[in-house]
């Protein structure tokens, strides 16, 4: 009978940090829309040369990569976010930066997922370095960071968990 309880308690932290990145990604994708009435169609500067906002339809995924397959891009998406909270419910209590992390994904995956079925493209519109770095939006941002963090801190689990050898102490006692 916890079981269910403690399943919902488990999924707590990861599900609110979700709604909060679908809930600010979907309204900053709103107020693209609402400012730029057709994608390149200009931009506001916030530090020239570093970081202005745009509007820009990606049909493909990370990097504009694989234009033209949304349908696939859903599948895989939904996919992910489905092993990604099995896993997660899988291992037991983790601790709650592992959840931080996989709220950040699936928030993040959900919010781009939902404009592919919405447009059958993602509204990006944060342009950094001058246009060298391809255009992104706060879904990608989240997917990055919450992955980013999600292997450094299994990186650094996994070191803190590796026996440390000791150093040898030679007993020559000079005999």
């Amino acid at each position: 009978m916890s079981q269910p309880f403690s399943m919902a308690r488990r999924l707590m932290i990861p599900l609110i940090i979700a709604a909060v990145v679908l809930l600010i990604d979907q309204i900053s994708k709103a107020w693209v829309l609402r400012t730029w009435a057709t994608p390149y169609s200009g931009e506001i500067p916030i530090i020239p040369g570093l970081l202005a906002l745009t509007y820009v339809q990606n049909t493909g995924v990370a990097f504009g990569l694989f234009t033209g397959m949304s349908e696939l891009f859903i599948v895989t998406s939904l996919i992910i976010v489905a092993l990604a909270i099995g896993l997660y419910l899988r291992h037991g209590p983790q601790p709650a930066w592992v959840g931080l992390c996989l709220g950040l994904i699936v928030g993040g995956a959900l919010g781009n997922v939902i404009d592919r079925l919405r447009f059958g493209y993602v509204v990006d519109f944060i342009k950094t370095f001058d246009g060298r770095f391809p255009v992104f939006n706060v879904a990608d941002s989240c997917v990055v960071i919450g992955v980013t963090l999600l292997a450094l801190g299994l990186h650094l689990q996994e070191r803190q968990q590796q026996p440390r050898l000791q150093p040898s102490v030679d007993s020559d006692d000079g005999a």
